[in-house]
């Protein structure tokens, strides 16, 4: 369900107001999407860190402040855009649900499924709206394979899909040991929902495993590389392998195989020009990360919650999809920990999360 203000059903064209919480690397592609759409009044900068929140705010020509109540206290809002880690959200987005305040989040929205369930209960009885970003979702190169698979049924019935994601560059030693954590929980949870979405299925077991590339990160337990192998209820069987260390760029391919074709999505390079010579034939390096690759995502993402807030317009990612992801992700890390396949039990409801696996 969406909801819209009793304003702006009068305001269907207005700017929508909206507040930016976090300064971080998200929060500067955020700010930047705001400013340059002109259904946004980026109404101010959030964070802790007043230094750096004032930073941005400079940027943008927009004032700053070190917390929520602070910003609402000062002028009506119709939104809010939540760029800060994970174990921030739920004070945020239940302080926002409480003035009204509609809400935009990074994935994931929390830490655990039966946590996302209980923030999107408060947002509901409040009446606002609970948005939770999964750019590939609003890539063209992406919504035109889910297109093809789809709305075509160009490959006829999926058997399988194989998805690499490459990252580049790779993060600093001290991310890796200070609170970057398994790749798994990282960053599989763009795909995984892509994939589900695809494909219209659940995921019904998963078995992951992973190794550390290099023996600091063995003896520090982090995982670096990691495979996932996801069994559909239909049957498709898809293969997800991550890696931090695509030093030629930031590798992003998806491919769905099906009894009728193939649909893929490829890289994308830096430009598109090329040098045939002698020695062969020579192309840039894939995009250097994902604010470029997925620079228009972002933008086209931003524009989908400005319509959700101005228009009314239902938000793509509902509630059961976040808590699938989850969910996935999770006996993903199980599985990686036992070794074993872990089962995804199909009759959970709203159980606590150390019961919603059934492994055999």
């Amino acid at each position: 369900m969406t909801f819209i203000s009793a304003t702006n059903k009068l305001l269907r064209h207005a700017q929508a107001r909206v507040l930016l919480v976090g300064s971080g690397r998200m929060g500067h592609i955020r700010a930047q999407a705001m400013y340059s759409n002109p259904r946004f009044e980026l109404c101010g900068i959030v964070d802790s860190n007043a230094e750096e929140a004032a930073k941005l705010g400079e940027i943008y020509r927009a004032p700053h402040y070190q917390s929520l109540s602070e910003a609402i206290s000062h002028r009506p809002l119709d939104g809010i855009i939540i760029s800060t880690p994970t174990p921030t959200h739920e004070k945020i987005i239940t302080e926002a649900a409480y003035n009204g305040i509609s809400i935009f989040t990074e994935k994931p929205v929390d830490e655990t499924a039966s946590k996302i369930r209980a923030l999107f209960d408060i947002t509901c009885r409040h009446k606002v709206n609970l948005c939770c970003g999964f750019q590939r979702r609003f890539d063209s190169s992406y919504l035109s394979l889910y297109h093809q698979v789809n709305t075509v049924g160009a490959i006829g019935t999926p058997l399988t899909a194989s998805i690499f994601f490459g990252d580049h560059p790779v993060p600093s030693r001290s991310f890796l040991l200070n609170g970057g954590g398994n790749i798994i929980s990282d960053c599989s949870a763009h795909d995984v929902d892509y994939i589900r979405w695809v494909l219209q299925d659940e995921v019904e077991s998963v078995y992951a495993t992973g190794t550390s590339s290099d023996e600091e990160l063995r003896e520090r337990g982090v995982i670096d590389n990691a495979t996932m192998v996801m069994q559909f209820v239909k049957g498709t069987v898809v293969t997800l392998t991550l890696s931090r260390g695509a030093n030629y760029g930031y590798d992003q391919r998806c491919e769905v195989f099906g009894t009728q074709g193939l649909a893929t999505v490829k890289n994308q390079p830096e430009n598109s020009s090329q040098l045939a010579d002698a020695v062969g034939i020579h192309q840039p390096k894939w995009q250097h990360s994902f604010p470029q690759r997925f620079e228009a995502a972002f933008a086209n993402e931003l524009n989908a919650f400005a319509d959700s807030l101005l228009l009314g317009t239902e938000w793509p990612v509902m509630e059961e999809d976040c808590v699938a992801v989850q969910r996935i992700c999770d006996a993903a890390l199980k599985s990686c920990e036992s070794g074993e396949v872990v089962h995804l039990d199909r009759d959970e409801t709203d159980v606590g999360d150390d019961q919603i696996f059934v492994s055999r």
